[in-house]
């Protein structure tokens, strides 16, 4: 789109100030102003202003249609996201790379890190999420220690690969700019927040950047105002204890560059007299408040204790005391007669020890080292191999009849009654341990304060409650020595004043309402009341030199505002928008609506208007209804996703040096037709430029390839994975199994079968596992027959749209028929489960890659038998 507005702009200009003349003639010549340009500029504004000044500033030179220049963005292609460093929960030095040209499709679950790539390009490259608390990119918030974060976006700009660092709060590379990123987060701007034309053409691109450099000179000038007046005013602030509305809180907001000297020294007065009236009211008002409080926390106390104390009662008793050594009793008696049936069993063995504690610890561990590593899987203990005696898993040495019948002795006693239940009745002690109550409130390190402040209102409860303490923890200890085996530790008797410490807590109830009915609220208020005005007054006073220094810097501070109106934006902001009304708002509308077309959404009544920014041209959505300003407000969620990615495509169609799109999720809420008709207009995209897209939802994934495959495109695919430890981990096989279509299933498992051979021959258990996962990849792919080959995809699972059209393809023979019930019986019967006894025997590699060729084989007859179907029906290609 050629814009020529240069004839306007220069007839418009005349009416700038000189120092603004000189300031779209600079940046005519170059996009960037040096820091020495600004630094003219800002003298040339302070002059206007009447600032004094050392020197003296440059005459402006007169705008010329010579002055217009302008230069092209070199197109970049994004090649990768690499050594990703304290992302989210990636993967240490995760990495993805990109197709450098048409489409490359992301796919992964929800949590698979999808996410955080997306983050690190949208924080680096163009979105319109402009709030930096929206950009910011977290670390694993459940990680260890945190670090720096960091990360490599390679591009190729014509001449190789090079690479930008990333890390968070960097500037933005220039040559990302050209790369437009869409989320979840973007898409609610774009359909109440509109579109943003961010890079126009170089003519109309003008005015707003004459609008940047007085928000530039704006910044420069609150900078130097911030430093000699706004710091110094925030240094001047009184802090109060709070906020309220007393007459000295209301005088210190109201101080303004008019306040006058005698206005200040009246407000200010604060006496000795009015001191001794603070201290005599704050004692009034913090005996009760404190008592109360005093009160409620002893109560919140005294109900945790009779809690406790039930407990004791029940778990300390002399009765469950008794009923703890019995389990520890039971727990020795059955070890033991475990231990007498084992020396009785092993009488005869050369080595003492046999059925102990260590031994059995011994034996367990030659289990595990058996099934675990000597042999797997197999029954403990292995007497016997296929080769002969087996190895003994202890000695390394093969077991003779003797060592053979030994080791089914050993195994027999480990089976044997006695055994088990000494293990039961020592788990049932280590269970009871874990029971005996900790005494929380009996042994805190506070509970002597706390019955200091019994005995202030009971003496007699107190010293029940001190003997309850002594006699809860020795109970304790000895509950723990009965089932450990300790030494046996002397109790005292067991009172517990459950009913007395329920009245005391009645008590403190009634005693906390007194208090509480002891304060006369209309005379408390009036109370409060003063002494928040004379404890504000007291401040006031403190601070009075704050108050003149506070005046004083606001006078000098209009001197600043005066020059602050110098760059106003208002009147370069207007003719901006008219040059956009003229020379760009019918295009934008325009491609706006064919947008919609796409997404078939034109039946929404929204439409698309300018709106006044300052640095940008905006294309505000416009819901055209008096009733709501937002368009969300009226959309459905999936009217929103396809309405925002109009918008989205609309800006980065008419944006110069628009290059590469990347986006999340694009049919989040969609809908499964129009799901397939975003993916239609993505596939259409991507042969005008680069496209990237992140997707979780597996049915849109075979859309998109479908779609990219209808217009030539071969799209790259990239499947990341999670697992407990991170995420942004990529799959080696390029995509998950249920996005893979036929051919690429067969491709795969191709690729799986490749060491079926040398499987075979190591290991035959190895084989029929390997061989049956295979074969039930092969049935997959026959059921994907069903739905891609023979019936040409009309009803797809997942979508409820039928393809009726492609009818005219279907057509099943009956010998291709029984080909395929033959292939998919066969893929069946050796991917289920089959009977112990070998009545069906595993496939060869041979026959396995005999029924691969077999599946292409009908793949192929299938696809020739569409085309003749399609041949045969000349009446439904007429149509």
């Amino acid at each position: 789109m050629t814009v020529e507005p240069i004839d306007d702009i220069l007839e418009w200009s005349g009416k700038l100030s000189a120092w603004k003349q000189d300031a779209l003639r600079r940046l005519a010549i170059s996009a960037e102003l040096t820091q020495d340009d600004r630094n003219e500029l800002l003298a040339m504004i302070k002059k206007t202003a009447g600032f004094n000044l050392a020197g003296q500033t440059p005459e402006a030179v007169p705008f010329l249609k010579e002055h217009f220049g302008g230069g092209k963005h070199r197109p970049i292609i994004l090649k990768a996201v690499a050594k990703v460093t304290n992302v989210n929960r990636l993967v240490p030095d995760a990495s993805i790379t990109f197709c450098p040209k048409a489409l490359t499709v992301v796919f992964g679950r929800n949590g698979s890190g999808k996410s955080g790539f997306v983050r690190i390009l949208r924080t680096a490259c163009r979105t319109r999420i402009e709030n930096p608390a929206k950009l910011k990119v977290l670390a694993d918030v459940y990680g260890a220690a945190a670090g720096l974060q960091s990360a490599d976006i390679v591009v190729d700009a014509g001449e190789g690969d090079f690479t930008i660092p990333w890390a968070p709060g960097n500037a933005a590379a220039p040559d990302l700019v050209q790369v437009a990123v869409f989320d979840t987060a973007s898409a609610q701007i774009y359909v109440d927040g509109g579109n943003q034309i961010r890079y126009l053409p170089f003519g109309l691109a003008l005015p707003h950047r004459l609008n940047s450099v007085c928000l530039l000179l704006k910044d420069k000038l609150d900078a130097e105002r911030a430093a000699e007046v706004g710091s110094k005013v925030g240094l001047t602030e009184i802090a109060f204890g709070s906020q309220r509305t007393t007459k000295a809180q209301v005088f210190n907001g109201k101080l303004s560059r008019l306040t006058k000297d005698s206005e200040i020294d009246a407000a200010t007065v604060f006496t000795e007299a009015d001191q001794k009236r603070i201290e005599s009211i704050t004692s009034v008002l913090t005996a009760g408040a404190a008592a109360e409080a005093d009160v409620n926390a002893l109560i919140t106390w005294s109900k945790s204790l009779a809690t406790e104390s039930a407990v004791v009662a029940k778990t300390l008793s002399d009765d469950a005391l008794n009923g703890l050594s019995g389990l520890r009793s039971a727990a020795v008696a059955a070890r033991k007669a475990a231990e007498i049936a084992a020396g009785e069993l092993f009488t005869d063995e050369p080595l003492a020890g046999i059925g102990g504690e260590v031994w059995r610890k011994l034996w367990q561990a030659a289990r595990e080292y058996s099934v675990k590593a000597a042999y797997l899987e197999a029954d403990f203990p292995v007497l016997e191999t296929t080769d002969g005696p087996a190895e003994c898993v202890l000695c390394q040495q093969p077991l003779l009849p003797d060592g053979a019948a030994r080791m089914v002795r050993f195994q027999k006693y480990m089976d044997d009654t006695l055994d088990v239940a000494a293990r039961a009745a020592e788990k049932a002690v280590t269970d009871a341990i874990g029971t005996v109550d900790a005494l929380v409130c009996l042994r805190a390190e506070d509970f002597t304060v706390r019955l200091e402040q019994v005995r202030n209102r009971d003496a007699a409860l107190a010293e029940t409650l001190a003997k309850l303490r002594d006699s809860a923890i020795s109970r304790r200890l000895s509950a723990l020595a009965r089932l450990q085996g300790g030494d046996e530790v002397a109790v005292t008797d067991l009172i517990v004043p459950s009913e007395a410490i329920g009245s005391f807590t009645t008590k403190l109830t009634e005693e906390k309402a007194e208090l509480a009915k002891a304060s006369n609220v209309e005379e408390r208020t009036k109370l409060v009341s003063e002494k928040a005005e004379l404890e504000d007054l007291k401040t006031l006073a403190a601070n009075k030199g704050k108050l003149v220094a506070r005046r004083d810097l606001l006078i000098a501070d209009s001197a600043y505002m005066t020059a602050l109106n110098e760059v106003s934006t208002k009147m370069i902001t207007q003719r901006a928008n008219e040059l956009l009304d003229t020379h760009l708002t019918a295009a934008v509308i325009d491609r706006f609506d064919a947008e919609r077309t796409r997404f078939d959404i034109m039946h929404l009544k929204v439409g698309l208007s300018r709106k006044s920014g300052k640095m940008s041209a905006d294309f505000q959505v416009d819901p055209r209804t008096a009733l709501t300003k937002t368009t969300s407000e009226i959309l459905s969620e999936g009217e929103q996703r396809a309405l925002a990615l109009a918008g989205f495509l609309t800006e980065v169609a008419l944006t110069d040096g628009s290059g590469p799109i990347v986006i999340d999720d694009p049919v989040s809420s969609l809908d499964r037709e129009r799901s397939a008709k975003v993916a239609r207009r993505i596939a259409g995209e991507a042969r005008e430029r680069q496209v990237i897209v992140f997707t979780h939802d597996i049915v849109f994934f075979n859309e998109l390839c479908e779609a990219a495959d209808n217009v030539g495109i071969e799209p790259v695919t990239v499947a990341l994975f999670s697992d407990k430890a991170a995420a942004g981990k990529v799959d080696a096989a390029g995509m998950v199994w249920k996005g893979l279509t036929v051919s690429k299933r067969i491709g795969r498992i191709k690729a799986d079968s490749a060491t079926l051979k040398k499987t075979h021959a190591a290991s035959p258990a190895d084989y029929e596992v390997a061989i049956k996962g295979l074969y039930g990849r092969l049935r997959d792919t026959y059921e994907r027959v069903v739905e891609e080959v023979i019936f040409k995809n009309v009803v797809r699972r997942g979508t409820d749209v039928i393809q009726t059209q492609m009818l005219r393809y279907v057509r099943l023979p009956d010998a291709l028929a029984i080909r395929f019930h033959e292939g998919m019986t066969k893929a069946s019967t050796y991917s289920h489960d089959n009977p112990a006894a070998e009545t069906v025997k595993t496939p060869d590699p041979d026959e396995f890659f005999a029924d691969i060729a077999s599946l292409e084989n009908l793949v192929k007859d299938l696809e020739a038998e569409s085309k003749a179907a399609e041949a045969d029906r000349p009446q439904m290609k007429k149509k």
